[in-house]
């Protein structure tokens, strides 16, 4: 939301936020390829399905940021904070999942695995 009439609304974002964000889109980007590589080696019905939620997760980012751009700088500030606990939550269960994962294959490294059940 924009506060301040109409004159706000219309600047633009200070470079400091907007250099912050296309960093952030171009790690994210990176990311995104880096995943995809990984991906590719999946049997392919996976690789679609993982596909299609990577599609999904980076239009999710695109459309957040795009609404946040929206808010004034403190707005900015106080949703990109909100945001950044939230990508750090879903940081900390890939970090925890990965842990198991690593755990499990430590106790049995010669036996093929069963897949990891997920929550959402």
């Amino acid at each position: 939301m924009v506060r301040g009439g109409p004159e706000l609304a219309s600047e633009s974002p200070p470079p400091e936020p907007r250099s912050a964000l296309k960093t952030l889109r171009d790690a994210l980007e990176k990311a995104a390829s880096m995943t995809q590589k990984t991906i590719e080696k999946a049997t392919p019905a996976l690789q679609r399905s993982l596909d299609a939620s990577m599609d999904a997760a980076a239009a999710a980012f695109t459309r957040t940021m795009k609404t946040i751009d929206g808010g004034t700088t403190g707005d900015q500030a106080a949703l990109l904070g909100a945001y950044r606990k939230l990508l750090a939550g879903q940081l900390e269960y890939v970090d925890a999942r990965i842990k198991a994962l690593e755990e499990r294959q430590a106790r049995a490294p010669q036996r093929a695995q069963a897949p990891m059940e997920t929550e959402p």
